[in-house]
């Protein structure tokens, strides 16, 4: 799988090395569900999610439950939402395109859509766009801005495309 470039992102003042998401064929969640009504997924509480369907974006920090969007078929500006964390103040979340970082954001809610609108973004209008190939994860931060808990780095692409990996931390620098 190539890899274009290695971004280092700082959520909540720790660095974070990420790749660019790779085209892969077949789904990489080893079977499991990305159904937001399962209740494997649903869960308030900072959990090992039963099925990872990525790659833990910081090793060692309890896992936030990823509850949406789904991998494919997620649209143009789809809404982001995850369980949220005991003892977290704020979250911080980055969306990579297949090209390289795409969005960040921060704040205190549990969902935000792409772009930042409270609400979905009408047809027709501008702000970033979900490429094909894209990556994202969130980390929650306390009071102090210290990382508590993160979610693996998960894909998402606009249509129903074939499964590609997002893996942390691996890849090569541009023009590598």
């Amino acid at each position: 799988m190539p890899v274009r470039w290695v971004p280092r992102l700082v959520l909540g003042g720790l660095l974070v090395t990420a790749t660019a998401c790779g085209g892969t064929a077949g789904p990489t969640d080893g079977g499991g569900t990305s159904d937001p009504t399962d209740d494997t997924r649903t869960s308030s509480t900072v959990q090992d999610p039963p099925a990872p369907r990525g790659q833990p974006l910081i090793e060692g920090l309890p896992a936030i439950t990823a509850l949406g969007p789904p991998e494919g078929g997620a649209g143009e500006a789809p809404l982001f939402s995850w369980g949220p964390v005991p003892g977290a103040s704020r979250y911080s979340l980055a969306v990579l395109g297949s090209e390289g970082p795409l969005w960040a954001w921060q704040g205190e809610e549990t969902e935000v859509y792409l772009g930042g609108l409270p609400f979905e973004r009408p047809p027709g209008w501008a702000g970033p766009v979900i490429v094909a190939g894209s990556c994202w994860s969130v980390v929650a931060l306390d009071a102090a801005g210290h990382v508590v808990a993160a979610s693996e780095f998960l894909p998402v692409s606009p249509a129903d495309a074939p499964g590609h990996e997002c893996v942390p931390g691996e890849g090569f620098e541009p023009g590598g």
